[in-house]
């Protein structure tokens, strides 16, 4: 199994809301078309909600659980709109000849205090056995001692990255930037150098950004290649097991 994680801002306008960038969408879903032509079918999709998902939870206050009732609203809001976002992809790559069926988070499994305690993973697993790809996206979960709260995307990474072979996030940039250059290889030798370099997303971003990203890669402990996505001939390099411009963390 390969994970592949779109993140948000390759996928919709970030500044905007609630708005997809159809272009990038349509691009991405050509190129795992192709990818999927050439027998490569081993890929767990997971994407990031974006202007769907980020703006809503800060309008709605959840990102410290869910108590009252306009909360709850906020919460059933929230998830209407990051699932309309995944069908929004899974239509593309449907288009793209590439059987894709959204897996909702939201109804696979329990948070406990923002963090991931169960989940099914078997029905992702049973569709990838079956010849499908399974996309799977940041969601409002139920949470045990919160009411509700946010599961991103790279939590989402984070758990079934540990039991893939290749785990590649697709991003609006290059990879890890730090003085204004690439950095090619992230260690635990050389992580907090790193993360001192790197600033927080510029529009509303309840991850974390790119520095919650890496905390959720290195709960994973798992290699992964981190890449921009809105040159979609480097994700589908790195999704055949070839080498492109990236950082790699490890």
């Amino acid at each position: 199994m390969q994970v592949l994680k779109l993140g948000g801002s390759v996928l919709t306008k970030k500044h905007g809301y609630m708005e997809l960038d159809r272009n990038n969408i349509h691009a991405l879903a050509s190129m795992l078309g192709n990818v999927w032509k050439s027998g490569v079918r081993d890929i767990l999709l997971i994407h990031g909600a974006g202007s769907f998902g980020h703006p809503l939870v800060l309008k709605y206050g959840l990102g410290d659980g869910i108590r009252t009732d306009a909360q709850r609203e906020g919460m059933a809001i929230t998830h209407s709109t990051c699932t309309r976002l995944s069908l929004a992809l899974v239509d593309a790559l449907v288009e793209n000849n590439v059987p894709a069926i959204t897996v909702s988070p939201h109804s696979a499994g329990i948070l406990e205090n923002g963090r991931i305690k169960r989940f099914d993973s078997s029905i992702a697993g049973g569709l990838l056995s079956a010849g499908m790809m399974p996309v799977l996206h940041g969601d409002m979960m139920l949470d045990e001692k919160k009411g509700g709260a946010v599961c991103s995307g790279d939590q989402l990474v984070s758990y079934f990255g540990k039991n893939a072979e290749r785990v590649i996030l697709g991003t609006n940039v290059d990879g890890i930037m730090a003085d204004g250059k690439l950095v090619p290889e992230i260690t635990s030798r050389n992580l907090e150098d790193i993360l001192s370099h790197v600033r927080g997303s510029g529009s509303a971003d309840v991850t974390g950004g790119m520095r919650g990203k890496l905390e959720e890669l290195l709960r994973m402990g798992r290699p992964a290649y981190i890449a921009n996505a809105l040159h979609p001939e480097r994700i589908e390099k790195l999704l055949r097991g070839e080498s492109a411009p990236c950082t790699v963390v490890k």
